[in-house]
């Protein structure tokens, strides 16, 4: 058993190899769309404290854990091509032709500071390359398009 100090905490839970939440205590979603749970741990001092009494946890028994070996099939997969972050990008958002987007949210923080290149499939011919910063509270995205003939 961990003590956590006082404080809000985040967490969710990996079933059968899905991240999932438990519908049933408080939960909130984050920028992408994830949905987890949240933990306000406040402290607490109970007015008579010769009432409380200490706190032994059972044992678990060993069955009740799944601590299988890594087999050579888990070391034969490939990694992503890209990680899943990254397909978040200003550059690959689609965009509508002659239509003022809306205001984009607050970028993620994996995202800052990184230069990603785009080719759209429809003109070969043209990359984009883009970067968002931040700059205090302000987020500015750079976006240029050069085309790639010679």
């Amino acid at each position: 058993m961990k003590l956590l100090p006082s404080g809000v905490y985040q967490y969710r839970f990996i079933v059968d190899g899905q991240w999932r939440y438990s519908p049933d205590q408080p939960w909130d979603k984050d920028d992408s769309g994830n949905a987890y749970n949240i933990l306000d741990l406040q402290d607490y001092v109970p007015e008579d404290i010769d009432s409380i009494s200490g706190f032994e946890p059972p044992q678990s028994p060993d069955s009740s854990y799944n601590n299988l070996q890594l087999g050579q099939e888990d070391f034969a997969k490939e990694p992503p091509m890209v990680p899943p972050h990254l397909n978040l990008t200003l550059l690959n958002a689609p965009s509508p032709q002659m239509e003022i987007p809306p205001p984009y949210s607050r970028p993620r923080h994996v995202i800052l500071n990184h230069l990603y290149m785009h080719r759209d499939r429809s003109r070969p011919s043209v990359v984009a390359l883009g970067s968002t910063n931040r700059f205090l509270a302000k987020y500015v995205t750079v976006v240029l398009y050069k085309s790639i003939q010679r």
